[in-house]
């Protein structure tokens, strides 16, 4: 891993000379649309027509390895920016996950995560925790039926949905986490409201997603905040963190970033008794 200044980010990301309007950009709306677009219909459906071509069918480290892609990525390490490779990055933020919520996990018995995609983190968590019971929630329906192939316990879900049948049927107590999920809603209310009904199920709850609002009014902080308003990514989690009736037990801004300009924060937090 090589630490690399902030001045040669270009080389590795074409994503500067968007933000500074030197190459054509088309800023999108993230509706439902897009958002069905982006994955259901472009990005899960490739990877499921790859298991379904492939005559052996691969394991979800290969899917996986096709996800990212291999070779060199410039990643963020809190204030550092290093060049590394996609396997050390995904291992590390696997990591990430497991020693963030190992403690929380122990003291469960249903581990949920919302917006999971195929399930690859509710794969790698039960491999540590293997008499723990892991479900995922997922809006599109290749993604769900990728999982199934892989034998990933994960149904169809929507966070506008005003009622999370999903958390209702799963048994508690039940630790929530979303990864990099919630960035896909503009506005965040439609997941506090959904969750709401099942409080008393909840032990904690797990964000690993980009927090707009802790970006600083550093460049790269500059940059960050740029780069969330021209994809309509979220940009209000945390306010609507702070104004509810909860305790928010952790905040760390900027922890880790395979993408330097949309690194993930953590926050943890839980229902007041």
């Amino acid at each position: 891993m090589d630490i690399i200044s902030l001045n040669n980010l270009p080389k590795y990301s074409f994503w500067p000379v968007r933000l500074l309007g030197i190459s054509p950009w088309e800023v999108p709306d993230r509706t439902d649309e897009k958002v069905d677009l982006e994955y259901d219909k472009d990005k899960y459906a490739e990877l499921l027509t790859l298991y379904e071509e492939t005559g052996l069918s691969p394991t979800i480290e290969s899917i996986r390895q096709v996800e990212f892609g291999v070779g060199s990525v410039c990643a963020s390490f809190w204030g550092d920016l290093a060049l590394t490779t996609t396997a050390e990055a995904q291992q590390r933020y696997n990591e990430l996950l497991y020693e963030t919520m190992r403690q929380e996990i122990e003291q469960s018995t249903t581990v949920v995560e919302l917006g999971c995609g195929y399930g690859y983190n509710l794969w790698m968590l039960k491999r540590h925790f293997p008499y723990r019971h892991f479900l995922g929630g997922e809006l599109s329906s290749n993604a769900v039926e990728l999982a199934a192939k892989l034998s990933i316990e994960v149904s169809q879900f929507n966070f506008y949905d005003s009622f999370y049948k999903l958390i209702e049927d799963a048994q508690s107590p039940i630790t929530v986490f979303t990864s990099h999920a919630i960035e896909q809603l503009p506005k965040s209310e439609s997941f506090f409201r959904g969750l709401l009904p099942h409080r008393d199920k909840i032990q904690t709850v797990f964000h690993f997603e980009p927090m707009y609002e802790l970006y600083d009014s550093t460049l790269i902080g500059l940059m960050r905040r740029r780069y969330t308003e021209v994809n309509d990514y979220n940009r209000d989690l945390l306010s609507e963190l702070q104004q509810r009736d909860i305790q928010i037990v952790r905040t760390e801004a900027n922890v880790f970033g395979m993408n330097p300009l949309n690194p993930t924060s953590i926050v943890q937090w839980e229902y007041r008794i």
